[in-house]
């Protein structure tokens, strides 16, 4: 399993595999220490039941994919049916802004899913099954605040 560990202090993604991981890590940005737990689960790619960087067991699952790129492809879309609806190229316009949100739309379906903590945003990317449920707005504004009280940032 593949972990992208989020440091507590600058948020930034430390790439590490679960196999080999060892007790500790530091944070090539901001220089911390982060102290791993990593569970056996975790460690032989069977399920996310723990995450090693915050402790926490509550876990999302969203599509791998970098929202960023999907908006570009939208944008850029949008754009260049903006200049043919100027030129009164309407039905070209109109399709071309169809095709950038339907190959958008491909390229989301294809993607596999990622697990996410709530707390610290540490991610896995693995061939275990994913059991964690979708998105929870209220349940990521209650984790968040509470691990950030505990870290420090709040």
């Amino acid at each position: 399993m593949q972990i992208v560990a989020k440091c507590p202090q600058c948020d930034a993604g430390l790439p590490i595999a679960a196999a080999g991981a060892p007790g500790a890590i530091t944070c090539g940005r901001c220089g911390r220490d982060i102290p791993l737990s990593i569970s056996e689960g975790v460690r032989e790619d069977r399920a996310v039941d723990r995450c090693p960087v915050c402790g926490g067991a509550d876990f999302y699952t969203r599509k791998d994919f970098d929202p960023k790129v999907g908006l570009t492809v939208v944008v850029i879309g949008a754009a260049i049916s903006a200049g043919f609806y100027w030129l009164g190229r309407d039905l070209v316009a109109y399709s071309i802004l169809a095709a950038a949100v339907f190959i958008d739309l491909i390229v989301y379906q294809r993607l596999k899913e990622v697990t996410v903590c709530y707390r610290c945003h540490t991610e896995f990317r693995g061939a275990y099954p994913p059991t964690a449920p979708a998105f929870d707005l209220h349940t990521a504004d209650v984790l968040e605040q509470e691990y950030e009280r505990r870290v420090g940032r709040r």
